[in-house]
């Protein structure tokens, strides 16, 4: 990724460049102080686990990494910047469990290179994120998928919409076991009232992809209320041992 050689810097405005000598800005991996506009350090940089064309379609992963098997997903494709290892990881948990929301930036920034260069020729209606039950966003303060969502809006000048409610507080993927991830999401999500999305391509957007259960359940509530075609794309996918898939 051209922008990743180059430390993914973001242009800022002189205001915020004034604003990082009291509040200087952070690597979204290792939380170090970097230079303005600079989203992560140098040494997470070298250390990122970029997924590397070319690419599994419907995983996402490298296809030397690939251990779907070919099995079908109800998205279209997946794609993610990253491996959910090492400082991409470290990027993911700060936003999504230590209340560092500004790490979104440098997450999304990199998602949009990649849905550029693995999308480049889709037109999407809009940008739709997975979201979190209302328990999680009352503790959390925030959907991280809702901002990296946002951000990805912004820079592929797309509308989001928040189109998808989750009605059951199910337990964290993370803490169900691969086969049974399915089930865990069966039922958890629906579509806002009076949703109509008939004939639109959507992109989906999540924190992370691992079995493809959650996105999946997603993009069957969307197709139901008529969308056409559902890709999404996460901040990291994992890369799977076979008996995992």
């Amino acid at each position: 990724m051209r922008s990743m050689e180059k430390g993914t810097a973001s242009r800022r405005s002189f205001v915020q460049r004034l604003l990082a000598v009291f509040y200087p800005e952070r690597c979204a991996c290792c939380r170090k102080v970097i230079p303005c506009g600079e989203l992560v350090c140098r040494e997470c940089r070298a250390a990122l686990p970029v997924i590397s064309p070319p690419l599994c379609p419907l995983c996402g992963c490298a296809k030397a990494d690939c251990a779907c098997r070919g099995h079908r997903r109800l998205t279209e494709r997946t794609v993610a910047p990253f491996y959910y290892e090492g400082a991409a990881r470290q990027a993911v948990w700060n936003l999504k469990f230590h209340n560092k929301p500004d790490a979104a930036e440098f997450l999304y920034t990199a998602m949009a290179e990649t849905v550029r260069r693995e999308y480049g020729d889709r037109r999407f209606d809009a940008v739709v994120p997975v979201p979190v039950s209302d328990r999680t966003l009352k503790q959390r303060g925030y959907n991280q998928s809702a901002l990296l969502a946002s951000g990805l809006a912004r820079l592929l000048s797309l509308p989001m919409e928040e189109a998808l409610v989750k009605r059951i507080d199910t337990p964290p993927q993370r803490d169900t076991p691969a086969p049974r991830r399915s089930g865990n999401v069966l039922g958890a999500f629906d579509c806002r009232e009076g949703a109509d999305f008939t004939g639109k391509t959507l992109l989906l957007v999540d924190d992370i992809s691992t079995t493809g259960a959650t996105l999946g359940e997603c993009a069957k509530m969307l197709k139901i209320y008529g969308a056409q075609e559902i890709y999404a794309v996460a901040a990291a996918a994992s890369r799977l041992s076979k008996e995992k898939k």
